[in-house]
């Protein structure tokens, strides 16, 4: 006989299978959950994925002890949150994570997560790394590391939500022991269009110098490094087109290079960068109150610049205070890499008796104030003068003692140091011409003295550069 059944029976029978099947799905959720976690993660482009669920519902999904890599990038949180608000749409809902650490390495000494290139072999085609999900809130630890420096731990927040026209707008913020940094921006996933700001931005130079100069490479080796710097900066990234503007103010500064004999302080700058990622500026100020190298001391610097990548560095103008006078060179590049450059000098008003002290084991004492115009050259072989001369500013007293001999003092009306003149004799550097009335009311010739300078001038000169400032 066909068998039949009453449509109370049949919605009985029904009634109890889909209780069964509940019944089973309910216990049975938490590893369902599991599965599909990992599977979202997975799909994601993440591996090594490990947590446990601890809740587990249609709607609400708790998870700790995460940890995955996508890519070289480590990810680890103690909870992670799952809230949907419609558990039949292909989306993870919002999702927030709780003690998140992520490990960020800054110089590339290990894979750089970044450089995808040689991910797989350099044959997988990467795309950018997708989550499905519509809000994400997460709050934690960034650990920054860089070979051979203690780690770094920065706390931070980060908001994001997706908008109806598909477009994540974030905000985040970090900060730790010397560091604090706000951040904002927006991404349209449809056209991988990324646009940021960072309208606020503190670092003390003194705390994170070794890191600074893991990132940049400054010349002569190591420096001592101090003061605050403060700036903002924005920027777009659209496929693989990327611009990036800021401004940077460097105020309370302290620089030293003990290999090159260098010590600046009270140094202030602002900065305007047309090109982040290029490292190019618009002309911006630079101040040092004090800067020695050997046995140089100059006061009161100040410099308009331009850098033109990091390896060049255009001064349209600099002066200072040194040698009891002023000092102004015109317009020239500095190669920090080589340290190279080529200026002009323009003296006004050294004092003499100051030049002479820099001077090796002249006979004569001086006083004075000399002016000139000349060229220098610094390279890897030193320093070299140009062509180009100083004489005694015109109206202002001079005199001059020798040392040796008769100790004759005389009272200067002329003086002036040829350097590198054409017609010098082979072999001679510089003339110098003195022309003098002795003090002595007993002797009443002229006395003048002309004078060609064997072998390089600059032999003759003191400087110290290569020892360090003390």
């Amino acid at each position: 006989m066909p068998l039949t059944l009453h449509p109370s029976r049949l919605f009985l029978w029904t009634g109890g299978l889909l209780l069964v099947a509940l019944v089973v799905l309910l216990g049975t959720r938490q590893a369902l959950a599991g599965l599909v976690v990992n599977l979202v993660l997975k799909s994601s482009g993440a591996s090594q994925v490990s947590f446990h669920v601890v809740q587990a519902t249609p709607w609400h999904v708790v998870v700790e002890g995460v940890s995955f890599k996508v890519r070289t990038q480590a990810f680890a949180a103690r909870r992670v949150t799952i809230t949907r608000r419609h558990w039949w749409t292909p989306s993870l809902g919002a999702v927030r994570v709780e003690q998140a650490r992520v490990p960020v390495t800054i110089d590339g000494s290990d894979t750089n997560a970044i450089n995808w290139t040689t991910y797989q072999n350099s044959r997988a085609k990467v795309q950018p790394w997708r989550m499905p999900l519509d809000e994400l809130a997460v709050d934690g630890e960034l650990v920054v590391q860089a070979a051979a420096l203690p780690a770094r731990v920065l706390t931070g927040k980060i908001a994001a939500r997706l908008s109806p026209q598909k477009t994540w707008e974030l905000r985040a913020q970090a900060g730790g022991p010397g560091l604090a940094v706000q951040a904002e921006g927006s991404y349209d996933l449809a056209r991988d269009d990324l646009t940021f700001k960072l309208p606020d931005m503190a670092l003390d130079l003194k705390i994170w110098q070794d890191f600074v100069q893991r990132l940049i490479l400054l010349p002569g080796g190591p420096w001592e490094l101090e003061g605050q710097l403060t700036g903002r900066a924005e920027g777009r990234r659209l496929g693989k087109q990327s611009t990036a503007t800021g401004v940077v103010g460097w105020r309370e500064g302290r620089a030293a290079s003990r290999q090159r004999a260098i010590l600046g302080e009270g140094i202030e700058a602002d900065l305007e960068f047309s090109d982040l990622a290029q490292i190019s500026t618009k002309p911006g100020s630079l101040r040092i109150r004090e800067m020695r190298t050997g046995r140089l001391v100059l006061r009161g610097l100040e410099a308009e610049l331009a850098l033109h990548g990091a390896n060049k560095i255009a001064v349209s103008h600099a002066s200072f205070q040194t040698l009891g006078g002023t000092v102004a060179l015109e317009s020239f590049d500095y190669f920090p890499g080589r340290r190279e450059l080529e200026a002009v000098v323009l003296v006004d008003g050294a004092s003499l008796a100051e030049v002479m002290a820099l001077t090796r084991d002249l006979p004569v004492v001086a006083a004075g104030r000399l002016s000139g115009r000349f060229p220098i050259r610094i390279d890897g072989s030193g320093l070299r003068l140009g062509p180009g001369s100083l004489e005694l500013m015109p109206g202002v007293p001079a005199r001059l003692q020798f040392t040796t001999g008769d100790r004759r003092k005389l009272r200067l009306t002329e003086l002036h140091l040829a350097i590198r003149p054409p017609g010098a004799p082979p072999g001679h550097s510089a003339q110098l011409h003195l022309a003098g009335e002795p003090l002595d009311p007993g002797v009443n010739a002229p006395v003048i003295f002309d004078l060609n300078i064997a072998g390089p001038l600059e032999k003759y000169l003191s400087l110290g550069l290569e020892s360090p400032p003390k």
